[in-house]
């Protein structure tokens, strides 16, 4: 399929998606809910944001360093901003592979595979701590019942122990790519994945593992201020809805940048644990632009001072 239909397809499945919120959640309610909201839990949520792009930025420039010792931190936060720009623009964020596009020293696939990897460590966290929290919400605790429970708390226990297993341990996945560049002709691309990862052993993992696990707290604290100024729910209650809903979108990646998707399972989700839907849909909204659109916006000007700097250096 033609990529600039592809595009729009996403663009209109975002648009559908929010007409189908605001037909759900009337705009008046949202704007009353605006109105009287708790503005130092959202100022707090605000304040969380830096905190949130520097453990990024940190995970991602101690992975870059791997590979580039001598990297500065103006190249990976630019980096990561700009391939943060790229992937708000696409479904599922796949755009922010191109972070070494942006990078000044060496070229873009020499840091494929440790975005890969950084990517990994994301979906394996929201996986183990998503997939549970899912399990926890009213409707699905009365769907598993007797011996449906004990399954999927089994289930669920083995993919968190793989999951962690493969966090704290890379060598089983670092050996697969190797097999795979001997197995296929085109090994040469397959080797792309590997260049970086000889360096990446479990000293590397554990330290990635727990910038991973700081940033998605402080991600579920920043839902909890947010919905916390709309609505009165406990941390652990947000927590399960927040975890849920991370999940949830990250396994329909079908609009761009989670637009109206993130929305949508906000409202169903929180709405179980009898927040207002206008209450989590702002929550959800203020968490996509401080999260996703204000980065995103900043990566414009790094892309700008990037492509300026490479082409004098050219």
């Amino acid at each position: 399929m033609n990529k600039v239909i592809f595009f729009w397809i996403k663009i209109a499945v975002a648009a559908i998606i929010l007409g189908l919120m605001f037909y759900k959640v009337k705009p008046e309610l949202i704007w009353s809910a605006l109105r009287s909201a708790r503005y130092d839990m959202v100022a707090v949520g605000l304040l969380l944001m830096p905190l949130n792009i520097w453990l990024q930025e940190a995970k991602w420039r101690y992975l870059v360093k791997l590979v580039f010792p001598n990297i500065k931190s103006v190249d990976t936060i630019g980096s990561l901003l700009g391939g943060m720009a790229l992937g708000i623009v696409t479904p599922g964020r796949i755009g922010e592979y191109g972070r070494g596009l942006f990078l000044k020293q060496g070229k873009p696939h020499n840091v494929l595979g440790l975005i890969v990897v950084d990517k990994f460590y994301n979906l394996g966290c929201t996986i183990a701590f998503g997939l549970p929290a899912l399990m926890t919400l009213p409707w699905a605790v009365d769907l598993i019942k007797g011996h449906l429970f004990y399954s999927m708390l089994l289930l669920l226990t083995s993919i968190d122990v793989v999951l962690l297993y493969l966090a704290l341990d890379p060598k089983p996945v670092r050996s697969l790519i190797y097999a795979l560049q001997i197995m296929f002709p085109r090994g040469d691309k397959i080797a792309q994945l590997a260049f970086g990862l000889d360096r990446f052993n479990s000293p590397q993992a554990r330290t990635t593992l727990l910038f991973t696990l700081a940033h998605y707290f402080v991600f579920l604290l920043q839902y909890f201020v947010l919905i916390s100024g709309f609505a009165g729910l406990d941390f652990i209650t947000s927590a399960r809805g927040a975890a849920s809903v991370l999940f949830a979108k990250s396994a329909l990646p079908i609009a761009i940048a989670d637009l109206g998707i993130d929305q949508l399972v906000s409202v169903q989700f929180f709405g179980q644990f009898g927040a207002p839907a206008e209450a989590a849909f702002n929550a959800s909204l203020l968490l996509f632009a401080m999260n996703v659109l204000i980065p995103a916006l900043l990566g414009l000007l790094f892309i700008g001072r990037l492509r300026i700097g490479r082409n004098k250096v050219d």
